[in-house]
């Protein structure tokens, strides 16, 4: 494949390097025509070494032999290499390098190696999904027992979101109400500057809403009306619960617990809980735990593209066809980490865990494989639609030329037999 120079941006040129010296030779000749034309027309002295050499250019030569004649010309004449960019005018270059930028790159042996490297990572992080939790958790702990958080503590006591009375209590407590779910932040600043619990349950089939505002020793709800105070007791809140064993509930999870439907009310319910304190499915054991393997895979793939990239063009910067690989790399490698995760859930609900199952599910890397999905799905329309055109259109493209004005004009004056005469 022939290299153009640096005023066609280092562009690869997708013709044959024959075909390119072909094209190169009688865009020369053309040139030549074009002068002893110009010269003939303004009366000035013709290049007879010119007009010599094209008058003895061989013809009805089979490709082959042409090729061999422009090659050997090439070295007498010392042209040097054949550029696209000398060949083709400015409008078609803008069309090759939009060609060229959608056009997919294939992965090599290192983006194989790379791929099924970040692969493993996230499967091995999904297999000890638990022994990840546990170590996390673990480091949460030594936050909880700080100073800061003490405090914290002290300072959002007696929210209305923290009530725990007939119906909305129990260890599992937080995924019953809206003000420990971050995915309802403006309903639970809503109960801390009213200083009213608000809650639903369900009783004979029939949607009960509950609104408090004492505690259960009748003391009343502590409250912040102004905006700015409700939204910093909250998130004090929600920092010092995050770091407890039962953390927070997913975001909108507590939704699951007002729906009409028992069964998925229970599954939402139990899904939280877990057996134990803590190893159910929550803010830390589905966003916090799984995101580290996400993150590592993101740092490697990342890495290993940039460094490419930089070692190719002597900058980092992805290009339009390096990114669009780049995605294509991650949607492979979260797959597969997103793969295990869901056989691992199965294989718990199996061996009966039944709800509790959920917590196994990487939830953040089965969203971030959608996206990717859906990434790629884009690059490749974005590439059909940037094809070279069909015949047809070209034909189409260049017939158009012939309906301007002017030929019509002059295609009327010619059939004309009047101006025939004259012209």
């Amino acid at each position: 494949m022939s290299i153009a120079g640096s005023a066609a941006g280092d562009r690869v040129s997708p013709i044959d390097d024959d075909y390119l010296g072909n094209l190169d030779a009688l865009t020369r000749d053309l040139g030549d025509i074009e002068m002893i034309a110009a010269a003939a027309l303004s009366d000035t002295p013709i290049d007879s070494a010119m007009t010599q050499r094209l008058a003895g250019t061989p013809t009805e030569l089979p490709y082959s032999e042409l090729t061999a004649h422009h090659r050997q010309r090439r070295e007498i004449e010392g042209w040097g290499e054949p550029e696209i960019a000398d060949i083709l005018d400015p409008i078609a270059l803008a069309q090759l390098d939009r060609w060229q930028a959608a056009q997919r790159l294939a992965w090599d042996g290192g983006d194989l190696i790379v791929v099924g490297f970040c692969g493993l990572v996230g499967a091995l992080a999904n297999l000890y999904d638990e022994h990840v939790n546990a170590a996390v958790l673990g480091g949460l702990s030594a936050l909880k027992n700080s100073a800061l958080l003490r405090r914290w503590e002290k300072h959002t006591a007696r929210l209305p979101i923290d009530y725990t009375g007939p119906k909305f209590g129990g260890p599992a407590h937080r995924v019953r109400s809206a003000g420990h779910d971050i995915g309802r932040f403006f309903t639970a600043l809503n109960q801390i500057r009213t200083g009213t619990f608000e809650g639903t349950w369900w009783q004979d089939g029939q949607r009960m809403l509950a609104e408090v505002t004492t505690t259960r020793s009748g003391l009343p709800f502590a409250q912040a009306p102004e905006p700015h105070l409700a939204v910093a007791l909250l998130c004090k809140h929600w920092v010092a619960d995050f770091v407890t064993p039962m953390s927070l509930p997913l975001p909108g999870w507590t939704l699951l617990c007002e729906m009409p439907d028992h069964t998925l009310r229970k599954f939402a319910n139990d899904a939280y809980a877990g057996t134990n304190s803590g190893d159910g499915l929550n803010l830390r054991s589905g966003m916090l735990t799984p995101g580290l393997g996400i993150l590592a895979t993101e740092v490697l793939m990342r890495t290993h593209t940039h460094l490419n990239a930089y070692h190719a063009t002597g900058t980092a910067r992805l290009t339009t066809t390096t990114a669009a690989k780049h995605t294509e790399m991650l949607l492979a490698a979260h797959a597969a980490a997103g793969a295990i995760s869901l056989s691992k859930t199965a294989a718990a609900a199996i061996a009966g865990e039944n709800a509790i199952a959920a917590r196994h599910l990487n939830i953040p890397v089965l969203m971030r494989t959608g996206m990717l999905a859906l990434e790629v799905r884009s690059d490749a329309t974005a590439r059909a639609h940037a094809g070279a055109p069909s015949w047809e259109q070209m034909l189409t493209d260049e017939a158009a030329t012939w309906t301007l004005p002017e030929a019509v004009t002059i295609a009327d004056l010619l059939s004309n037999p009047r101006y025939g005469q004259t012209l």
